[in-house]
């Protein structure tokens, strides 16, 4: 099945990822929804200084773990973005609002997990959303966060 541009735009909606846009999507048989997003903003802002910055250095593609879609597993293909600052002359990596850095899975995701693991039993709720149970509560409250 081609994807169509209406189906970007609704995937887009259902997703509910401020700030991007969904360029396309594969479903891969044994893996799930495999969805494509772009930031609809061109530029970044540098953390060291504040200054906005269009000038792109590097590419770098992540595949993020993200809530189910219906019962098909989803992963997110995102560019995080490496910017270089015009004032600072120095390399960034943009921030992504919706995923902890070093992280191959969504706050959203994470904050979901961590609701189950209140009510229920950890191991089986790692074995359920086919994550590694959380190692300690360090990482427990960055999920809710």
């Amino acid at each position: 099945m081609v994807p169509r541009k209406s189906h970007h735009k609704l995937l887009t909606e259902i997703l509910k990822i401020p700030g991007t846009l969904v360029s396309s999507y594969q479903l891969q048989e044994t893996v799930g929804i495999i969805v494509k997003i772009e930031a609809e903003q061109q530029q970044a802002t540098c953390p060291r200084c504040g200054q906005k910055s269009q000038r792109l250095h590097q590419n770098h593609w992540h595949l993020i773990k993200d809530l189910p879609l219906s019962t098909q597993s989803t992963y997110l293909r995102v560019n995080r973005r490496q910017f270089k600052c015009d004032h600072c002359k120095k390399p960034f990596s943009e921030l992504l609002e919706y995923v902890n850095p070093k992280r191959n899975y969504t706050k959203r995701l994470a904050r979901e997990i961590v609701g189950q693991v209140l009510d229920s039993e950890l191991r089986s709720v790692a074995d359920k959303n086919d994550v590694s149970a959380l190692r300690n509560s360090n990482d427990a409250k960055r999920c809710r966060s």
